[in-house]
């Protein structure tokens, strides 16, 4: 039976909207016409119709708007002395997403989308800034019912992602800014930082009780949901032009069990990426301060600068889970995978394996993958960015506030861990003397970390 000359635009369009880009060849068989009656019809679908490649791999797609904004947003990177940068575009189809880049494409976009610039999926570089923990909650409350998003972060679909970035994104981890807008305010933040989170280094003292009153809505006092550490940012004013973005941990009030526990953990967390920056593996630049009935941990900014600029970062989260698919939990096995497929390299690796050994001979429960990172640039390999959140998760407070006697028992290492494992047992070391001989930790939990320290040396003795 022939096949039928003519078929309604609608009927392709609706197709095009179900399926994505798609070939000639395809649709035809789709619709059960020639293809020489879809290469008509097609001419008739107007602006929002895009053509994809060349010859026998063409496809055709079409443009979406997303939320009522736009089919297409500009893409904007800030450098590190706070000029922006034009990077590219991201465009928005029925069923795809497509980034265009303004120079020549970072070394890594080939891994990750078609040479038309097709991606499977949302993109992972602006996908993983959407808010998370304690401060994404903290902006889901403040944004969510004005721009009709889910206040639930897992409820949200990519185009969610999107306009949050477009509408509220310029002062979010890295250095992207999405849509001229959002540029325009993250560049505003350079000359003006908002008031209420600037001070001079000596205003601690009495502002920081204050911003983490504002900030300690949601958990109540005294609990931290999820094992997530209550947090604000500041920035704070230091000399001449130059400025400090700090990322401040706080506790609930030490007179509180659960408070005066958190303090202990930020004592620890204060020694360990002391250690850390002396091994090469995180930065300097902390602060621990008392104050106010609470204890705060200072930390320094890895994606801003002294001169108002910022850096590329992007979570091991983002990056395995968009190039891998596989089960690998630990950070080690996600990034051997990275190594397999060259995204990283063997001494990236090796700095992932010294992390994760010392983190375990320190007792923190709580590496998971959104808990290491990597400078994000145009080049390949990817790079470690430097270590944040090590700290002993084992004796965290419970969800409710509640303290729970918990063991710590050191797992000796696999062949493949063990030189890295037996480089990071001095450095362990070092870290629970450090925690017996501070005067701010408690005395029930110096006497927990001396028998830590026993832990571990009996364990050293045997396998170091």
């Amino acid at each position: 039976m022939a096949r039928p000359l003519k078929i309604a635009p609608r009927d392709l369009t609706l197709r095009l909207i179900a399926e994505g880009p798609t070939q000639a060849a395809d649709l035809a068989d789709r619709l059960r016409v020639d293809p020489s009656t879809i290469t008509r019809t097609l001419g008739g679908l107007g602006s929002d119709l895009v053509r994809l490649g060349a010859t026998r791999r063409t496809r055709y797609a079409l443009r979406r708007k997303v939320r009522e904004l736009a089919t297409t947003f500009p893409l904007y990177r800030i450098d590190s002395s706070g000029r922006p940068e034009a990077w590219g575009t991201l465009e928005a189809y029925h069923r795809a997403w497509r980034v265009t880049w303004v120079g020549v494409p970072p070394a890594w976009a080939s891994r990750f989308s078609a040479p038309e610039g097709i991606w499977k999926g949302f993109p992972f570089f602006p996908g993983d800034v959407r808010p998370q923990g304690f401060l994404g909650r903290a902006i889901l409350r403040r944004i969510a019912p004005a721009h009709r998003l889910p206040e639930d972060q897992r409820k949200w679909e990519d185009d969610d992602t999107l306009l949050f970035l477009a509408t509220c994104g310029e002062d979010l981890p890295g250095n992207l800014a999405v849509g001229d807008a959002c540029l325009r305010r993250a560049l505003a933040l350079q000359v003006t930082p908002a008031p209420e989170s600037t001070l001079v280094p000596h205003q601690a003292m009495t502002r920081y009780p204050e911003m983490a009153t504002r900030a300690a809505t949601d958990p109540p006092p005294g609990s931290s949901a999820g094992g997530e550490q209550p947090k604000f940012l500041a920035t704070l004013e230091e000399s001449g032009i130059e400025r400090r973005s700090v990322m401040v941990k706080f506790s609930p009030p030490m007179v509180q069990a659960a408070g005066r526990r958190w303090a202990d953990l930020l004592a620890m967390e204060f020694h360990a990426l002391a250690i850390l920056a002396e091994a090469g593996l995180s930065d300097n630049g902390h602060r621990l301060i008392d104050t106010g009935g609470r204890r705060f941990l200072e930390v320094t900014r890895f994606d801003r600068t002294a001169a108002g600029g910022r850096s590329g970062v992007i979570s091991l989260e983002a990056l395995h889970g968009s190039a891998i698919e596989g089960n690998a939990a630990s950070w080690t096995e996600r990034v051997v995978e990275l190594e397999q497929v060259g995204l990283v390299d063997s001494s990236t690796v090796r700095e992932t394996r010294r992390l994760h050994a010392f983190g375990e001979l320190i007792g923190n429960t709580d590496m998971h993958a959104g808990n290491l990172a990597f400078r994000m640039t145009d080049e390949l390999p990817f790079t470690l960015a430097p270590a944040y959140d090590m700290l002993p998760m084992l004796w965290a407070p419970g969800p409710q506030g509640e303290l729970m006697d918990r063991s710590f028992a050191p797992q000796p290492p696999v062949p493949a861990d063990a030189e890295t494992w037996r480089e990071m047992l001095d450095p362990a070391r070092d870290f629970w003397n450090r925690v017996i001989g501070d005067q701010r930790v408690s005395r029930e939990f110096a006497a927990t970390a001396r028998a830590a320290g026993e832990s571990l040396a009996r364990l050293a003795e045997r396998f170091g």
